[in-house]
Order: C-alpha cells, then structure tokens, then sequence
C-alpha cells in the first residue's frame, strides 16, 4: 500500500520509503583471480509479521465448523480459514485476536448468556486454538471488551488452550507473575507484543492484573518503556476498542495513538473491536492499523441489527515486513491483504487474489467483488 516507516522507540524521526536493497551492502562475488568476496557490513536482520482481526465464535461460525469436522471433533475450524493459510504461513510472526474467550472442553461454544449491562456473552471451543495453530498462527491477543464475559474462570480456561495449542498469548493473565511484559525471539529479533482492551461489556476484573486496559495512554506508555528496557527491539501494540461500525477512528482513539506513538514509539499498532476495515496510517511515523475488521464472524446476514452490515464480511491481514537499517533503526513496509467471508459457507478468502481465480462460481465471484468494493472504497492500496 505504499507505507513505509522506520521507527526504533526512542527517535521521532522516520525514513520514509527506503528500500531494502539499500540495506546490506557486498563487494563483487570474486575477482578474476577467483578470490572469495568480503560482506563489508552484515546484512540487514528482517522479519514478517501477519496479523488479522477479530475471531468471533459465533453461530454461523460454529456450525461451520461442526459441518466440516471430522468424525468424533465437535468443531473444525482450519477448513474454513485454509484459504489463506499460506499467507500465514509464509510470515515469521502470525499473530490472531480472540476477541471471546476459550471455554474447558466440552463446553457449551457460542451465545452463553447475559451480560449485566445486557450484553451477549460469548464463549468459543476449546477446539479453537488448536485450529488456529494448524493454519500457521503463532500467539494470539487476549484483551477485549468480551475479555471477562466468563469471569476469571474464562480467563483462565482461553490461556489453558492457547498454551494448550502452543500458542503464545497477551493481555489477559492467570496470575500477577504472568501479567508482566515479555519478550520473545523471531528470526534473531527480540519482540514484544502487548494487548490491551478499551472497554469491559462486563466490566474489568477487581484485579487489575487479569486484563490489561487503556483506558488512558499511561498503562501503555508504561508496557512499552518496559519492553525496551528488557531488551525488545521491536515492539507491536494490539488495542481493542469500543466504537463499533465506524469507518474511521473517534477522535478520542486518534488522540490516545497520538499519545502512544509519540511518547512511547512503539514499532506498530494494530487495532481491533470496530468489526469493519478502517483506513491504514502512520501516525507520528508509526505504521497503524485503525481497525483490522472482522477475521471471522457470523455477522452480515439478516437479522442481527447493525451487525446486519454487509462490511463486518470484510477483514485486513496486515503483511508488516521489518527490516533494521545500517543506524540500527527497523524500517517497516506494509502491505495490506484483504479477507472476505464468504456467507453461507463462512470460509475467509483473500478476496482479491480469489477474485482473480478462473473457474469460481459466479456466486464466490460475486461476493469477492463486492468486499472488494467496499473495503477498496475505504483503504488504499489492497493486495
């Protein structure tokens, strides 16, 4: 889509549009008298981050996934997302939202009951990670505004089966010990994700600890300083707010990302909970994805009010590939992969390159040009 930022947390400044090709430099292969050639500088230590929007586990979803299971599994969810396992595969770093949390096994999946404030409570399968993992996905974000629908219980019981899976996790915590920022390796680069939730449906847990929040910028500012401290180089931001439908971010979002990357600089930001696409910016440098959609839903159809809109079909991969520059700063490039879910059969094609296929029935073409449409008419630069 044609963004390119450089940013490393602690420089204001960004290099825009460099190309990787700058970054290592080598001498000729050999002379004529066959001598080796000498790298003189290292080359550059890159990596690829996917990351998609909200998993949502709801009825149209789940019977999907009951149809396309084996017998003796109760849920398959890997057939309904394979069409674009590749481009999960192919990044370093694939990074999903479980925007519900995970029931124990057996448990009832789906509308679970009321919320207090007379929300749905929505529980998804245990089954569930273990799909994920299958497709290519690497951790997930935990925070949400559906977070604590099933109390600490269902925090507990939704990090159970990401560990479970082999799935690593952040934003919401079993204990104070595993609240605490982390870091992990990808490729040779020490990374940090951290996950925070706007809002509660339910209200946030009495301990602080169980969820992160960002209410304000402070907890943020906070994490990231953290993350440098201990070593991340770089640094990725999932936010979870609350402003559903809109085609941009409120004027309160904008101003907590201001605040957050141009305080804090943490490497990228991506956000969730609006369940349609939003424009992709850099704000103060900082490559931000103002709502990443729906990843799989079972809204956009008949009956469901403002989850009616044909929009919460649409969904963005965000394709970030980071690349360090000679003066030790990382250059991120993204591009920008369009998701769509099909109705009926909820499976999630990469809408363009699908499109593109010969042979699909006129019935698949159709709803792939219209996600198309509409996602095109509000970001740029698709692939």
């Amino acid at each position: 889509m044609g963004l390119a930022a450089a940013s490393t947390g602690h420089d204001a400044s960004a290099a825009v549009g460099t190309s990787p090709a700058e970054v290592p430099s080598v001498d000729a292969a050999a002379d004529a008298d066959g001598a080796t050639a000498i790298r003189l500088t290292p080359p550059g230590r890159t990596f690829t981050v996917a990351a998609v929007g909200d998993f949502l586990a709801e009825g149209l979803v789940n019977n999907a996934a009951a149809a396309a299971a084996r017998p003796g599994v109760r849920y398959d969810y890997e057939p309904l997302l394979r069409p674009h396992a590749a481009l999960v595969q192919f990044a370093d770093l694939a990074i999903c939202h479980m925007e519900t949390p995970i029931g124990p096994p057996g448990a009832k999946v789906g509308f679970v009951g009321k919320g207090a404030y007379g929300t749905n409570l929505i529980a998804a399968a245990w089954e569930t990670p273990f799909d994920l993992k299958r497709v290519g996905f690497d951790r997930c974000s935990t925070a949400s505004n559906h977070a604590n629908d099933t109390g600490a219980d269902g925090i507990r019981t939704t990090l159970e089966a990401l560990d479970a899976a082999g799935l690593g996790h952040s934003g919401t915590a079993r204990t104070v010990q595993e609240s605490a920022v982390t870091t992990f390796v990808v490729n040779g680069v020490r990374v940090s994700h951290l996950s925070y939730a706007r809002n509660s449906n339910t209200g946030f847990p009495r301990d602080e600890w169980r969820l992160n929040r960002a209410i304000t910028a402070d907890k943020v500012l906070a994490d990231v300083a953290r993350a440098r401290a201990i070593g991340a180089e770089v640094v990725i931001v999932s936010l979870h707010v609350y402003m559903e439908m809109q085609t941009g971010p409120t004027a309160d979002d904008r101003a907590l990302v201001n605040t957050i990357t141009g305080i804090a600089k943490p490497d990228l930001v991506l956000i969730h909970g609006p369940h349609v696409p939003q424009p992709v910016e850099r704000v103060n440098g900082i490559t931000t994805y103002w709502s990443l959609g729906n990843y799989i839903s079972g809204m956009g159809v008949a009956g469901r009010n403002k989850y009616s809109d044909l929009r919460t079909l649409d969904g963005l991969m965000a394709m970030v590939r980071f690349t360090q520059q000679r003066d030790g700063r990382w250059l991120a490039e993204p591009r920008t992969v369009l998701l769509c879910n099909a109705l009926g059969s909820r499976v999630v094609y990469p809408g363009i390159s699908t499109l593109g296929t010969p042979g699909i029935s006129s019935t698949l073409r159709s709803q792939m040009q219209a996600c198309v449409n509409r996602t095109s008419a509000v970001v740029r630069g698709l692939y």
